[in-house]
């Protein structure tokens, strides 16, 4: 994660399937997923999201997918058609992410941004720095 983030203490109940901070330099909410999450580990996760994105009232999501393996096929929709549309409303504009590595979770991240609502900017890359770049020039500070 960022040195230039502020880390938000974490929520006992998903500390251990990821860690969320505040990135300052871009600025975003950052999302360093640590492996495989379950149905309500990540619906818990995603809520807190889109809280923290209305607290610190920024427009931007920087996901470290690395060790996430895959998402179901319902949590796909329910991010697409039923979140995404709530983080939008708090004014969630753009998702940079570090690609999976696994083949399925790159898949499932290629299914979500398919099916997600119109005007989401969405990028993937191979480094965190290439993501937070691409997040700053979306709309530079």
């Amino acid at each position: 994660m960022p040195a230039a983030g502020l880390k938000i203490s974490p929520k006992p109940n998903f500390s251990s399937v990821c860690n969320v901070v505040f990135d300052s330099a871009v600025p975003c909410i950052a999302v360093l997923w640590k492996c495989y999450v379950t149905s309500p580990q990540l619906r818990e996760v995603h809520e807190h999201i889109l809280q923290l994105l209305r607290v610190h009232q920024v427009h931007f999501i920087l996901g470290d997918d690395t060790a996430l393996p895959v998402i179901l096929a319902e949590d796909q929709r329910w991010i697409a058609q039923d979140w995404m549309p709530r983080a939008q409303a708090v004014g969630l504009k753009a998702i940079a992410s570090k690609r999976s590595s696994s083949y399925f979770g790159q898949l499932s991240v290629q299914c979500v941004q398919s099916i997600a609502p119109a005007g989401l900017a969405f990028r993937s890359f191979d480094k965190m720095e290439d993501g937070r770049a691409w997040l700053r020039s979306v709309c530079p500070t």
